[in-house]
């Protein structure tokens, strides 16, 4: 399973790599399969209950909400016979109560163990025997469940998640071995690897009494607390399929979507849903640097981390120029950082920068460095932070904007070349409001995007002064 801050590959969601989404493969059981085979056919003899409000945009990508609102995207890709089917759900660990962290990624675990149609192992059974791949990921803000499969298999993976959609089936026996599973991932994820804690200190730091300062993947005592008795609960308040999104990239069309989707996802019962948390701008934080001396930890790092603009709080113009400016700025070989602090000032093994703008709530702008041989951290942080300033004062060059914008605008067109690039996109688009039509208009804002534009982008954003910094060192052998 995965927690995810959204990494993305199209323009709006540069996100730092080290804020990784995390994945952690299924693998089936080899179950009977006669269950959802019934399951399967009984769900397709159903009448047509989508709504009529069919749109087509931009790539031929096409949309409609059945009558229980489920909206459903469809992006026909003909050069293989395969599918990607994307469901996401508007809810993440943002919605959890206090005491309660960790239980939205703890449901995405349990989604995993059956309903009264579908044994255990089953769904994994018959991704495997086709060859196919499944995940799912949690983030602050969505959950989401994946299949990539042969084209024949579409309407057997929407009857199992439709049903598991509906009908999820929990005990303390199947639920509560899951625990440990889940906190041995905390374990991997945050607690083995060098700076793990320290960057969960440094998120809770930047936002401080504001759920996006609670990791997802929640905290240990509260982990250990979780029932599935509260998963059930959270479940039957947000897995409704009027707030759900469901996407299909490949070999197919709208017409057929709608028809599997009707006879499968039509059959669930749309219910009343609570309010979703507010997410303000935070506070600002008391503690702005934060260090640890770890065992594990083979070199020094700095990092550094400010609130920043999300697609929910700025305009889409100003969200383009601020995507422009992060690319120049520290996305890789030739930009700003690279040339000076790595191969200029040789103060760096690298230096990145990135943006985290597919957010409902405030967005995170997010820095770090590995220092050469040699160079401590103060060194390294005050000439880093010489340049955020320098930045913020001048913008980028022409130059500098150009190459930005033909990275982004590449990366773009690499995106809709993939089965699942182009569906992950509009996904995560739509769970902070977003329309097909948004995202087509982002490649021609990119490409209008002017020095001028990027200069106020940075005047407002890269402030030294704003960043909770961090600094993480080797323990020194005794």
């Amino acid at each position: 399973m995965s927690i995810s801050t959204v990494r993305s590959s199209g323009a709006f969601a540069l996100v730092s790599p080290w804020s990784p989404p995390y994945f952690e493969g299924k693998e089936g059981k080899g179950l009977p399969l006669r269950p959802i085979a019934a399951t399967i056919a009984v769900l397709i003899l159903a009448p047509p209950l989508w709504a009529a409000d069919l749109a087509k945009t931009r790539w031929g990508v096409e949309t409609a909400t059945l009558a229980n609102g489920l909206e459903v995207i469809v992006v026909p890709q003909q050069r293989m016979p395969a599918i990607h089917h994307l469901l996401m759900y508007k809810v993440g660990s943002t919605e959890e109560e206090p005491g309660k962290t960790g239980l939205a990624h703890y449901l995405e675990h349990l989604m995993f163990k059956g309903t009264e149609k579908t044994p255990p192992g089953a769904f994994d059974a018959l991704v495997n025997r086709h060859g196919g791949r499944q995940n799912a990921f949690t983030s602050a803000d969505y959950t989401g469940y994946f299949q990539t499969m042969p084209r024949d298999q579409l309407g057997a993976m929407m009857a199992l998640e439709a049903d598991r959609m509906a009908g999820l089936k929990l005990s303390e026996a199947n639920s509560r071995p899951e625990l440990s599973v889940v906190l041995e991932e905390r374990n991997q994820r945050v607690n083995a690897p060098p700076g793990g804690r320290l960057s969960e200190k440094a998120a809770a730091a930047l936002f401080p009494d504001h759920p996006y300062g609670r990791p997802v993947i929640g905290w240990e005592a509260d982990i250990k607390t979780l029932t599935y008795q509260d998963a059930l609960a959270f479940h039957a308040r947000w897995y409704a399929p009027n707030n759900a999104v469901l996407i299909v990239a490949g070999d197919t069309d709208l017409s057929e979507v709608l028809r599997l989707a009707d006879a499968t996802y039509g059959r669930v019962t749309a219910r009343a849903l609570p309010p979703r948390v507010a997410l303000p701008i935070p506070a600002a934080p008391t503690d702005r640097k934060l260090t640890e001396v770890s065992p594990r930890a083979p070199t020094p790092a700095w990092s550094a981390r400010a609130i920043g603009p999300s697609l929910s709080t700025i305009s889409p113009d100003e969200a383009a120029a601020m995507a422009v400016l992060v690319d120049g700025f520290g996305q890789g070989l030739g930009s700003r950082l690279d040339r000076t602090l790595v191969n200029e000032q040789r103060l760096a093994q690298q230096a990145l920068a990135g943006v985290d703008l597919s957010r409902r709530g405030p967005g995170q702008i997010f820095l770090s460095a590995s220092p050469a041989p040699g160079v401590d951290l103060d060194r390294l942080e005050t000439a880093f932070l010489a340049e955020v300033g320098r930045v913020q004062r001048e913008g980028l060059s022409e130059t500098e904007v150009n190459r930005a914008i033909e990275r982004l605008t590449n990366g773009e067109a690499f995106e809709r070349d993939s089965l699942t690039g182009l569906a992950n996109s509009l996904g995560r688009a739509k769970m902070i409001g977003r329309t097909p039509d948004d995202v087509a208009a982002d490649d021609d804002r990119i490409r209008r995007v002017t020095p001028a534009e990027v200069r106020q982008s940075a005047a407002r954003w890269f402030d030294p002064a704003a960043f909770v910094i961090t600094h993480l060192l080797p323990k020194a052998a005794p």
